[in-house]
């Protein structure tokens, strides 16, 4: 019986989670020690306890819910099957991070050995909110079809969770090979045009593709605002790579995209948020400040 779920950590993502989640009537947790003001705010928002440290999370909890970075995902699991052993609990523990289907597997052996349930995860779609769009959680491994009614609708957003199978790896595959063509193509579309910028050819490429690619020059709107999210995609697109990789494809596109972001992260629209995003930046104005800091 799943009374209290641990939501680590509460990013925008996380806490918008856990605010459906206390809307759907579980009591939500999250351990704030050491973390920053800014996600601090954001637990106390979402109406998220604070359990203290990962002991006091693994105590509290019936089910832990990982949703980090990807660069954080192996730490925190590690982390977190030592205080599993440490307090003698065994909560279901369900990565939903961006993390390839091998990353998976090693996590889960990770907590079999502090004696817990895995379940893989995989989040498609923006945070939820009121009156959207339901976010889909993918959920696969032992006792999915159990979890995914744990989930559903409130005033604070949506959440549509699909079990889609018994085996480790495949929700987080799904994850990839879609995040993989989206934002794939959004790092394809700005090397495009942080090449044209840096051949002097942006002005003639953007009125060729308002008359002939409307629509694909449309979708490079979104390119202004990455650098916020930017640091937090380089690890996702190396998990794609070892994805695509492991499948027998390759993995060279999405260690380029790789770079893309390495790119938007070294520029200073990297220091905004998605709270703090200067949303009348132009898309070629954010081409021109890529261009001047690919070197860095």
């Amino acid at each position: 019986m799943i009374e209290t779920i641990a939501l680590q950590s509460a990013g925008d993502m996380g806490h918008r989670l856990g605010a459906v989640l206390r809307a759907r009537g579980y009591r939500v947790v999250t351990a704030l020690a050491g973390r920053s003001d800014a996600t601090r705010s954001r637990a106390e928002r979402a109406g998220l306890e604070d359990a203290g440290d990962l002991d006091g999370l693994a105590q509290a909890a019936d089910l832990i819910l990982s949703v980090l970075p990807p660069s954080a995902a192996r730490g925190f699991a590690r982390d977190c099957a030592a205080a599993l052993l440490r307090t003698g609990r065994t909560p279901v523990f369900v990565d939903a991070n961006a993390i390839a289907p091998d990353t998976a597997k090693e996590l889960q052996r990770l907590i079999a050995e502090a004696g817990a349930r895995f379940v893989d995860g995989g989040i498609i779609g923006g945070p939820p909110r009121a009156g959207g769009p339901a976010t889909r959680l993918y959920l696969s491994g032992p006792g999915a079809d159990e979890l995914a009614s744990l989930f559903g609708e409130s005033e604070a957003g949506a959440i549509d969770a699909r079990a889609i199978g018994p085996a480790i790896g495949s929700a987080s595959g799904l994850k990839m090979v879609y995040a993989g063509l989206t934002k794939g193509t959004m790092t394809l579309h700005a090397a495009v045009l942080i090449t044209a910028q840096r051949l002097g050819l942006a002005d003639e490429l953007e009125r060729e593709l308002r008359e002939s690619q409307a629509e694909a020059f449309a979708r490079m709107g979104v390119l202004p605002s990455l650098p916020a999210d930017a640091g937090r995609w380089i690890g996702e697109m190396q998990e794609i790579a070892a994805c695509f990789a492991a499948a027998g494809v390759t993995g060279q596109f999405h260690e380029g995209a790789e770079r893309i972001f390495r790119i938007m992260d070294a520029t200073p629209l990297a220091a905004e948020t998605r709270e703090t995003l200067d949303r009348s930046r132009s898309l070629a104005e954010a081409i021109r400040v890529f261009a001047e800091h690919l070197e860095a």
